[in-house]
C-alpha cells in the first residue's frame, strides 16, 4: 500500500456569515438559465483534492464541481444541465436562503 493510499480523506465545509454572501445564498442557474437552487456552502476535500459548491434546491441538495461553474456575478451560472434538480421560483429562493441562514445560526449556537 502506498503512502498516498493510506492517507485518510479530509473534508471541510465552508460557510459565509452573511446572507446572501459573495457565494452563499446566490441563485444557481444551469446552462439553460433554469433557476435550480442556491449556494448552501463550499466543500473542499483532500485525498483526492476537490472543491465544489453545495447547492440546495427545492427537494434536493447536490454538489457542483468548480469546473462546472461558468460565471459568478449576481448569480452562479453553470456550464451544464442539472437533471436532478427541478426549477424553482423566486419565493423558493427566499425560503431557501432563510433555511440556510437558520442552519448556520444553529451551527454557531446563536439565535
Amino acid at each position: 500500500m502506498s503512502a498516498k493510499e493510506s492517507m485518510p480523506s479530509i473534508e471541510a465545509e465552508l460557510y459565509e456569515l452573511s446572507m446572501p454572501g459573495r457565494l452563499l445564498g446566490k441563485e444557481v442557474l444551469d446552462n439553460r438559465a433554469r433557476r435550480i437552487g442556491i449556494v448552501r456552502s463550499i466543500r473542499i476535500g483532500l485525498h483526492p483534492t476537490r472543491s465544489e459548491l453545495i447547492v440546495k434546491g427545492a427537494e434536493v441538495e447536490f454538489p457542483v464541481d468548480f469546473e462546472r461553474i461558468d460565471a459568478v456575478g449576481t448569480v452562479v451560472q453553470l456550464n451544464s444541465v442539472v437533471k436532478d434538480a427541478e426549477e424553482i421560483e423566486v419565493h423558493d429562493v427566499l425560503r431557501l436562503q432563510k433555511e440556510v441562514l437558520d442552519d448556520i445560526r444553529s451551527y454557531l449556537g446563536s439565535r
